[in-house]
């Protein structure tokens, strides 16, 4: 079910958190931009109305630490496995040049020694999360079940939405693609999520889960 759009063209920055309101009637919505500035939004689920906050409130900033944490509310021995690797790449740079007519060429001779820095997140074994030369920027790809639960949903590289439990237990979410910021509602039946609609432009949804 689409709840609404959002247009980062008006909301301003990047989409960067997600959280459910505790009576489950309304979301908070935070964007930030490229000087780390922040901006809150609350949507109203009835009315599908956005309107600016002042700040995060409280309960958006609960939800998210539980949301977003390296361990399962309520399940403090189930947590989330982190595996960096660092890599050494040897791209070739290029000879010739444009500006006097030549064609640029790989030149064998001169490689360049590059490193990349990945980072993976795990839940039971399973890929969650995956980050190349990149900061990883907690649940954006994840979010956390119910306290208690040991449930977990996930985006996968399409965006495509699976829940998984602790018995590894899996559900995919059909029909969902280019997903980002999967969020659970604190009463286990609804799944929030951002998904993309065009450049800057999302709608948000809501699944049943059943």
């Amino acid at each position: 079910m689409v709840v609404c759009h959002i247009d980062l063209a008006v909301l301003q920055g990047e989409l960067a958190r997600l959280s459910w309101a505790p009576n489950g009637l309304s979301m908070h919505v935070q964007t930030r931009d490229s000087r780390n500035n922040l901006y809150d939004y609350i949507v109203d689920l009835g009315n599908a109305e956005i309107s600016h906050a002042f700040g995060e409130p409280a309960w958006a900033a609960e939800y998210w630490m539980q949301k977003s944490s390296l361990s399962a509310p309520g399940v403090p021995s189930l947590k989330l496995d982190v595996i960096e690797n660092n890599r050494r790449t040897r791209p070739a740079p290029f000879g010739g040049g444009f500006a006097n007519g030549g064609a640029q060429t790989v030149d064998l001779k001169n490689p360049v020694d590059a490193y990349e820095h990945e980072v993976t997140l795990r839940f039971l074994g399973e890929p969650i999360g995956n980050w190349i030369n990149g900061a990883p920027m907690a649940g954006e790809t994840f979010g956390w079940g119910p306290p208690g639960s040991g449930a977990l949903v996930y985006a996968d590289g399409s965006g495509r939405l699976t829940l998984i439990d602790r018995a590894k237990h899996r559900l995919g979410v059909p029909g969902v693609k280019e997903a980002i910021l999967p969020a659970w509602s604190n009463d286990g039946r609804r799944l929030a999520f951002l998904q993309k609609s065009a450049k800057r432009k999302f709608r948000l949804m809501i699944a049943a889960i059943e």
